[in-house]
């Protein structure tokens, strides 16, 4: 006999595009399941490069500082000749750049995926949303009110079915999970016939600053790279040989490794993780049928080059959360769910072409060719800083009015080709500002804007020192359901005489020019309003209460 509940959502998969999900609707107070099909939590290093967008992700969510604490910066490459002891060549592979006010985290952060997935699960389970282990999505069937899914709940040899109603339901159990197969959207792409085997190894002798290199992917290839945890390393190996054995086999393994490197004066212990991989390169054509959607993963798999596949992954999930919490607590039409492939798909078939180009130019390199370290570099757009959604329908610009190509196609979705160092626009990642002086208590710590945004509420910022205007939008603001707003009003520096009596979640002064210069503010004499999103994208930017109006009104 199966049992039945029902929840409003329903997440299937526990990795870092489920957990990242979650913790946006949970936060917004929406009522979630996660199931996991495996009777464990993942380990392994996996995505471990952090990008700097995702990092700003990660503060949305409210989890970076511990990401930040566990987390260790990105280290230089070393490059050997077998037998060698001393590398011919070390290099960055991403330049180690400033942190500037704009942008206060800008370089990679290095933890591997499952620290990630569990300092998520810590916050989850602070709002009480636990993962659901040895549960099975099973079939589902999607009616005009909802989605039934038969699950199965394993326990020891019991299988206890479960039917669960739920009103949306969202894949984001991976490449080979059952929610994409069964919905039967396309999976277009391709497999290459390379293959290498990945994991973590215990070792002791080799310095811990630095990745250690023996050859090229697509040739024999040895790489031990320093984790977060001392003395653990994670490795890839790649070439001619049984590859059978070196998975079943911890003794081959590590010969083969000895072979390659040459290299007898660094010890190896334990595997503590073996996987492999070979390269999938596939994406769907949409990320949504009804009320299925596909995220991660189960949506779009690429080489690992780069590091774009867990970053593009949490920016689905929290894309695809706010927005359905808006729709679930009624603030929003249907139609805005839309948007989700809308303003996804252009940048993760972007993100394809970046990360297959770079793994066909590592893999033709070679350790001492000409083009070998440039082949290596990364930084610059995959960064995904420049990532934006100019072209989409509830973006508003009236500064920059966003002017769409002939062919219909987006451009430049990766700032690659100067977006990102022109004005601020609509649709672009909302930059920070610190030296936020509180008027209305200017003995306080200055504040900044990353700590007022959040994926619970859109932030409504007012550059203006006329008090009438101010008070027009604050009036206009009250209009919207409570708990989805927070107004900044923000006044230029030298400001004398500022109102604290005004309605305003915050009434600050841009006591740097920070704020000013990087929302490029030029002229103080005119009221201009910047609304950014629970995403940290800035969703409008308008002149007046009417242009905020009909911002808010393409959500309906």
């Amino acid at each position: 006999m199966s049992s039945k509940a029902s929840v409003p959502v329903l997440i299937v998969g526990g990795g870092p595009t489920a957990l990242a999900t979650a913790l946006t609707l949970a936060k917004n107070g929406i009522s979630i399941r996660i199931i996991q099909k495996d009777g464990c939590f993942h380990i392994g290093q996996r995505g471990a490069g952090i990008q700097p967008r995702t990092l700003e992700y990660y503060n949305l969510l409210g989890v970076l500082p511990d990401i930040w604490e566990r987390g260790i910066p990105p280290m230089p490459i070393s490059v050997y000749k077998p037998g060698m002891i001393e590398p011919i060549k070390t290099f960055h592979m991403v330049k180690i750049e400033e942190d500037t006010p704009a942008i206060p985290h800008n370089n990679i952060r290095m933890l591997g995926q499952a620290t990630q997935e569990s300092i998520m699960r810590e916050q989850l389970e602070k709002l009480g949303v636990h993962v659901e282990l040895n549960t099975e999505l099973r079939t589902f069937e999607q009616r005009e009110d909802g989605v039934v899914a038969r699950v199965v709940k394993k326990s020891g040899d019991e299988e206890i079915p479960e039917m669960i109603q739920c009103d949306w339901l969202i894949g984001a159990d991976g490449a080979k999970g059952v929610v994409r197969k069964q919905l039967g959207v396309t999976f277009l792409g391709e497999t290459h016939s390379d293959h290498l085997i990945f994991g973590e190894i215990e070792s002791k002798g080799l310095s811990p600053g630095s990745v250690h290199r023996w050859g090229n992917p697509g040739g024999t290839l040895v790489v031990l790279r320093p984790t977060e945890t001392e003395r653990i390393f994670s490795f890839v190996v790649s070439g001619d040989f049984d590859h059978d054995k070196l998975m079943s086999d911890r003794d081959s393994l590590v010969q083969y490794i000895r072979d390659q490197t040459g290299r007898y004066d660094f010890e190896l212990g334990n595997i503590v993780f073996i996987s492999d991989w070979r390269p999938n390169i596939r994406m769907v054509d949409k990320f949504s049928v009804g009320r299925v959607f596909l995220a991660g993963d189960a949506a779009h798999v690429h080489s690992p080059t780069g590091g774009q596949g867990l970053n593009t992954s949490i920016q689905d999930g929290v894309n695809l959360g706010w927005k359905l919490a808006l729709v679930i607590r009624n603030h929003a039409s249907p139609s805005l769910l839309d948007t989700y492939t809308t303003e996804r798909l252009p940048v993760v078939a972007h993100m394809l072409k970046v990360s297959t180009n770079l793994y066909q130019k590592t893999r033709a390199s070679t350790v001492t060719g000409e083009g070998a370290e440039e082949a290596w570099q990364r930084g610059g757009p995959l960064k995904q800083l420049g990532i934006n959604y100019r072209w989409s329908p509830i973006v508003r610009d009236e500064r920059t009015p966003y002017i769409h190509p002939a062919d219909t196609q987006p451009i430049d979705v990766y700032g690659a080709e100067g977006g990102g160092a022109s004005v601020l626009r609509a649709g672009d990642r909302a930059p920070d500002a610190p030296g936020l002086v509180d008027n209305r208590q200017p003995d306080a710590e200055p504040t900044k804007l990353f700590r007022i945004f959040g994926v619970t509420h859109h932030t409504v910022l007012i550059f203006s020192r006329d008090a009438a205007q101010i008070r027009a939008v604050l009036d206009a603001v009250k209009e919207y359901p409570p708990n989805t707003m927070k107004t900044v009003t923000i006044y230029p520096q030298g400001t004398s005489t500022i109102p604290t009596t005004l309605n305003a979640d915050y009434i600050v002064t841009d006591r740097d020019g920070h704020a000013y210069n990087g929302y490029n503010m030029t002229d103080s004499a005119t009221t201009t309003i910047v609304v950014v999103r629970p995403d940290g994208v800035v969703g409008g930017i308008v002149f007046g209460v009417e242009g905020l109006q009909k911002f808010f009104q393409a959500y309906h």
